[in-house]
């Protein structure tokens, strides 16, 4: 059912909405006053109950007699819209604006992580509850279809229609393998494609290490494969010496050996060559670091997500970008688990300055005892602050209707037009 109130979607038996704190009765469901003890359109009564310690209460009671716990509500400004809604509510009952549930900051719709806080929320099938992954399409246990998709958007994951790249024989979004060939759905423990009859697994006839079908690379001896013939353009599995359409044989070289790409000849000028992430789609260079939309780190080889400190793709043995951390404050090189800068003392450990508990990446504030921090190297500022003074960082400012960035001298929104107060 859906709460008459924020419209959250709820179980048909809840007895109240977690998003906005909308009770109903426990028999029949519909909606009540709040602390109400009887239902208006079924006639059921009921006992209230204190949240912290159970014992029973009376609709009329302000704090607990047991463990003095107070039941009078509090009310705070909406991050979206300002008005007055509850402090256990993450939906606005005015604006339906969404708010993050540790730190409150307003959320846009279909945002899977507070970008002030870094709370990740996860997706649940609306037929069977199960989590699904970021980017599916359908539910992978009940098969229930969110999203239409057409043919133009590229090869879809058969268990839960996330964005795939054939080649890889295994989803990123839910981790469930398929044929390179055909994208029929196999187990771990297949070594041929029940659908198309493809072999998912060869040794690659140099060194004799076993590799998944659509391998290009061996990382063992660093033989390459051809994966699509050169003369009439068939996709080629496995390691055969000529293409079996046109017959037209098939280059085998060593990846040291092989001739250089176009732009690394004679000035040295390379292209760089964009791809596509595997967690978010964006486009970018995988030799320069990580992607700059999600952070993920793409093998520039294989193009496939890497495993987090590695360096080398356990998939074709390519060597993956080191990433370099500096102080942000003299720029001297340190290692990630240095707590304070050898060179100017910087503390580096990510903790508050103020509480000294942990603050997320990125924040400009701490969550537990909201002490304004440089997002760049963690130092106390000030609120009003536009520059780090340890770092020299500049500090950008959010719309509070758009999240576009504005100036902090600005007295209106340069996308939205919303006017700031002085």
């Amino acid at each position: 059912m859906n709460c008459p109130n924020c419209e959250a979607e709820l179980p048909h038996t809840a007895d109240v909405c977690d998003n906005c704190g909308q009770e109903f009765c426990p028999h029949c469901h519909e909606p009540v006053p709040a602390r109400s003890t009887m239902c208006l359109a079924c006639g059921e009564t009921w006992s209230l109950a204190c949240s912290e310690c159970g014992h029973e209460i009376s609709s009329t009671d302000t704090k607990c007699a047991h463990c003095g716990l107070s039941f009078e509500e509090e009310f705070e400004p909406c991050p979206h819209c300002g008005q007055l809604m509850s402090d256990t509510a993450d939906i606005c009952p005015h604006c339906k604006g969404e708010r993050c549930p540790t730190c409150g900051a307003a959320l846009q719709p279909n945002t899977l992580s507070c970008a002030q806080c870094g709370t990740t929320f996860v997706l649940h099938c609306p037929g069977c509850q199960t989590e699904v992954p970021d980017g599916a399409t359908k539910c992978h246990n009940c098969g229930l279809v969110f999203v239409e998709t057409s043919a133009a958007e590229g090869d879809r994951c058969p268990q839960c229609g996330a964005l795939i790249m054939a080649g890889d024989g295994m989803c990123s979004a839910c981790g469930s393998t398929f044929c390179p060939r055909c994208l029929a759905s196999t187990t771990e423990e297949d070594r041929v494609c029940s659908k198309c009859g493809l072999e998912l697994f060869f040794n690659c006839p140099d060194c004799g290490f076993e590799l998944l079908a659509s391998a290009s690379i061996c990382p063992s001896c660093d033989r390459l494969f051809a994966r699509s013939c050169p003369n009439c353009q068939r996709a080629i599995y496995a390691a055969p010496i000529e293409c079996a359409a046109c017959h037209n044989a098939l280059p085998a070289e060593k990846a040291s050996l092989a001739r250089p790409a176009l732009g690394e000849i004679g000035a040295q000028i390379v292209i760089p060559k964009l791809v596509k992430c595997p967690s978010c789609e964006y486009r970018f260079d995988p030799l320069a670091g990580p992607c700059p939309n999600c952070g993920a780190m793409v093998c520039s080889q294989c193009h496939r997500l890497a495993l987090e400190n590695e360096n080398v793709c356990i998939y074709c043995g390519a060597e993956l970008p080191t990433m370099i951390l500096a102080c942000p404050k003299c720029g001297v090189e340190v290692s990630a688990d240095v707590e304070v800068c050898p060179n100017c003392g910087l503390d580096l450990s990510g903790k508050c300055p103020q509480c000294r508990k942990q603050l997320p990446d990125g924040a400009d504030h701490c969550p537990h005892c909201n002490q304004s921090v440089c997002p760049e190297c963690g130092s106390a500022t000030s609120e009003d602050a536009v520059q780090c003074a340890v770092c020299g960082a500049q500090f950008t400012f959010a719309c509070p209707e758009c999240g576009a960035d504005v100036a902090s001298n600005a007295t209106s929104c340069p996308k939205c037009k919303a006017v700031f107060e002085a």
